[in-house]
C-alpha cells in the first residue's frame, strides 16, 4: 500500500514538472526557461526536480518521447498510416498552440530526440537481416531519417491549404520505408526483408 502511494506521488509530481515546462516552452521558449522557473510553475522544490531529472535537456527528451514513439516505430514497420493519423491530426488541431516544437531550437532538439529512439530500431533491423554494417554510420542515417519526418510535420502544419493527416501519415510511411532502404543499401527482396 505504501509503495502505491510512492508511486502515485511521483507521477504526480512529474505530471506537474512536465506541464509546467510545457506550459513554459510555449509560452517562452526553450532557451529562455531555468530550472527555477519549472520548480516554482509546477509548485515543487529543486532538490525534488532532480531526484527525477538531471536537467531540462533530460525533462525536453522525456516530454518528446511520447510524440517520438510512434514516428519512431515507422521505422520497423511497427506503426501503420491508419494508426498515426490521429497523432497528426492532433497536431494538426494544436498547430497554433504548439508551433514552437516546429521551430528552432525545440525542432532540432526533437530530431536530435527523435535519432536517438530510431537508431536502436534500425541496429535491430540489421541484426534481423544478417547484414554486415552499412555503408552510413546507423547514427547518421537515424538523424537524416528523423529530420525529414519532422520537417515533413512542420512543413505541412505551416501550409494554409492543407493535405489531410491521412495523407501525411501515407506519405511518412512511404518516406520511411524508401529511406531505410535507400540509406542503408537494404534490398527489399533481401536476407530477412519482411
Amino acid at each position: 500500500m505504501a509503495g502505491e502511494e510512492v508511486d502515485r506521488r511521483t507521477a504526480r509530481t512529474r505530471a506537474a514538472v512536465t506541464a509546467a515546462f510545457v506550459d513554459l516552452l510555449l509560452e517562452r521558449g526553450y532557451d529562455q526557461i531555468t530550472v527555477s522557473d519549472v520548480v516554482e510553475r509546477a509548485n515543487v522544490g529543486r532538490s525534488t526536480f532532480y531526484a527525477h531529472y538531471t536537467g531540462l535537456d533530460a525533462l525536453l527528451r522525456q516530454v518528446l518521447t511520447n510524440p517520438s514513439a510512434p514516428l519512431a516505430a515507422l521505422v520497423d514497420g511497427g506503426m501503420t498510416a491508419e494508426a498515426l493519423t490521429p497523432q497528426l491530426s492532433h497536431f494538426h488541431d494544436q498547430r497554433r498552440r504548439n508551433r514552437a516544437f516546429f521551430v528552432e531550437p525545440l525542432r532540432g532538439l526533437w530530431v536530435r530526440a527523435l535519432a536517438q529512439i530510431i537508431e536502436p530500431r534500425l541496429e535491430a533491423q540489421q541484426r534481423a537481416r544478417r547484414v554486415a554494417s552499412p555503408e552510413l554510420p546507423l547514427p547518421l542515417v537515424a538523424l537524416q531519417i528523423a529530420d525529414s519526418h519532422i520537417a515533413l510535420i512542420a512543413n505541412w502544419l505551416s501550409l494554409r491549404a492543407s493535405a489531410p493527416p491521412a495523407a501525411i501519415a501515407r506519405a511518412l510511411v512511404a518516406v520511411t520505408h524508401a529511406q531505410t532502404q535507400a540509406l542503408l543499401g537494404w534490398s527489399p527482396d533481401g536476407p530477412g526483408a519482411s
